[in-house]
């Protein structure tokens, strides 16, 4: 399911880049770009605290080797899809300082060609492509984290239910099963006015 999602992600924002790419002007972004890389800036900082939640949560309490495979596996997978949005994050804010460094316009002069090579649709539809795909990718990131939670609740219980079981079996292993011996005279009535 998360695939097919994935797909989907991805061509819409290929679909937005193109229609971006010819329709919008090329300066189109130019009073808005503060605001853009201030939304992606935050964006990142709230990938950056995810990924190291997820370096760090296998922890080697009460796992078994297989369950602690099939961890890594899953939370190799989880960083790599932080690392994409990170990535996407990071090529739309270069994007966007490019384009108000070069005023978005961007002409390559060809020589013996008397018309420059216009480039300025470039940045736009970089920056539509990469912040289109993380924005459409937010909704997975949150399902993520929400994931983590989920795994690291699933490895807690796994390992306190792996520590009681132990303890019991120990408090079984010292319980003895022979009869209790009574000291003697245990139990009997004493008279009164006897010592």
């Amino acid at each position: 399911m998360s695939a097919v999602l994935g797909k989907w992600d991805f061509i819409v924002a290929v679909a937005l880049a193109a229609v971006a790419g010819y329709y919008l002007p090329a300066d189109a972004p130019k009073d808005i770009t503060t605001e853009l890389i201030a939304f992606f800036s935050i964006q990142s900082a709230v990938i950056l605290p995810a990924m190291i939640f997820t370096a760090g949560i296998m922890k080697p309490d009460g796992l078994e080797l297989k369950d602690a495979q099939r961890y890594h596996k899953a939370l190799k997978q989880q960083m790599q899809f932080w690392v994409v949005l990170l990535g996407l994050d990071f090529v739309a804010v270069v994007a966007l300082i490019a384009g108000k460094a070069f005023g978005w316009e961007i002409e390559i002069a060809i020589p013996k060609v008397s018309k420059p090579l216009e480039l300025s649709w470039v940045l736009p539809t970089i920056l539509t492509f990469s912040g289109a795909l993380a924005v459409l990718r937010t909704i997975p990131f949150v399902k993520g984290v929400l994931s983590l939670l989920d795994l690291n609740s699933d490895m807690t219980q796994k390992a306190i239910s792996r520590r009681n079981k132990r303890e019991e079996e120990e408090r079984r292993s010292r319980a003895t099963s022979e009869t209790m011996s009574l000291p003697v005279g245990y139990g009997k009535v004493l008279e009164p006015g006897a010592d």
